[in-house]
């Protein structure tokens, strides 16, 4: 064989290599934008599942406040959470406008159809308590049916549908990887080893590369991009094993929920950038406060969570004040001093998570009409 055509068979060979890697390579890239896009589209369900269940309940606080105070309080959350819902419902649609294709059409329309009619009934909630008109039983009714059980039903489904999706495409890029690495072994073997040593490397490293790609997307999608803390993803994941474990082995588990008082004047007199700094400093002094096997959530804006398990409610009370003593005394970055409102709550039998969450974000806002900067048990 000539030296001519054995070169020429090398070249070929590097040729079709360069062409079966750079088509693995962008249908990988598809295959992952199309999963960051059906990541996106989960995390944003799972956001509506949880501000339509926190709207339900202010609906029901606007409805039953015992006092002014505490409906306007209320009445004021319930705005602003309806504000974010339809935040959730626009970002939605523009991810979809992106070209991620629907997975059921029928059931994604049915959901946007569901949560226009919740947010509507909000909004007239909303309206007539601000309006100063008795609220109606049939609308508190009505806004409770609407984002009831069978909504989050509807909600569960869809993110089913996404997740099945995701796992079926992480099958079929398992298989192409597999394929890929086996078609380019046997081309390596046919023109020799040592010549294509590199090839070898380069291949085993964008493996790894891609392999560290996709642990780092799950770490960002189950960590707060400010603080570093657990989303409300990841407290979706660990709070009903966390409640399982507790009926199983008769062990308590306590909440503790905290935010920053006047948190608004501090980012209104000294800047958002103050703000951010301040809240990433109490982030990390409440993971340095709790325990390795606690969970530290921030659960929104200046909202935080704090999972703490096998923990009755006297040592979580206990956890609550120490956490308090140290942002009280604790000088923030940009010489900023600030204290916190604290509830505490234990999990009780048989309780379902949306009680347990209510009773505990009542023991803040009983903290915060108390005169803030204290701790109360729910």
């Amino acid at each position: 064989m000539t030296k001519f055509a054995l070169t020429w068979r090398y070249v070929s060979v590097l040729v079709l290599i360069a062409c079966l890697s750079g088509g693995s390579y962008l249908l990988l890239g598809g295959i992952v934008a199309v999963e960051k896009q059906r990541e996106a589209v989960i995390e944003l369900n799972a956001r509506q599942r949880t501000l339509s269940q926190r709207i339900v309940v202010l609906g029901l606080i606007v409805d039953r406040a015992p006092g002014p105070e505490v409906r306007a309080e209320a009445l004021l959350e319930m705005r602003r959470g309806i504000e974010k819902l339809a935040q959730v419902q626009e970002r939605l649609s523009a991810v979809r406008k992106a070209g991620l294709a629907h997975v059921d059409r029928e059931l994604r329309e049915e959901v946007d159809h569901r949560v226009g009619d919740f947010l509507m009934l909000a909004k007239r909630v909303v309206e007539e308590a601000e309006a100063g008109l008795p609220i109606s039983y049939e609308l508190v009714h009505r806004l409770f049916d609407a984002g009831g059980l069978a909504f989050l039903a509807r909600l569960d489904a869809v993110s089913e549908a996404y997740q099945g999706a995701s796992r079926r495409a992480m099958l079929l890029l398992d298989r192409l990887q597999l394929a890929s690495m086996a078609g380019t072994m046997f081309l390596l073997a046919f023109i020799g080893f040592v010549l294509f040593r590199p090839l070898v490397k380069r291949i085993v490293a964008d493996r790894l590369e891609l392999t560290a790609a996709n642990e780092e997307l799950e770490r960002l999608a189950t960590a707060d991009a400010l603080t570093g803390l657990c989303n409300r993803r990841k407290f979706d994941e660990v709070i009903n094993r966390e409640m399982e474990l507790s009926k199983r082995y008769a062990d308590p588990v306590s909440l503790l929920m905290f935010d920053i008082d006047h948190f608004k004047a501090i980012n209104d007199s000294l800047g958002h950038g103050v703000g951010d700094r301040a809240l990433v400093e109490l982030s990390s002094l409440a993971l340095h406060h709790v325990r390795s096997v606690d969970y530290v959530f921030r659960f929104g804006g200046e909202e935080f969570l704090i999972l703490a398990p096998r923990t009755g409610l006297h040592d979580a009370f206990g956890m609550a004040e120490k956490l308090r003593c140290m942002v009280e005394s604790h000088l923030f970055p940009d010489g900023v001093r600030m204290t916190i409102s604290l509830g505490v709550a234990e999990h009780r039998r048989g309780e379902s998570l949306e009680d347990w969450l209510t009773r505990v974000d009542k023991a803040m806002y009983a903290a915060k009409r108390g005169g803030r900067n204290r701790v109360m048990a729910g």
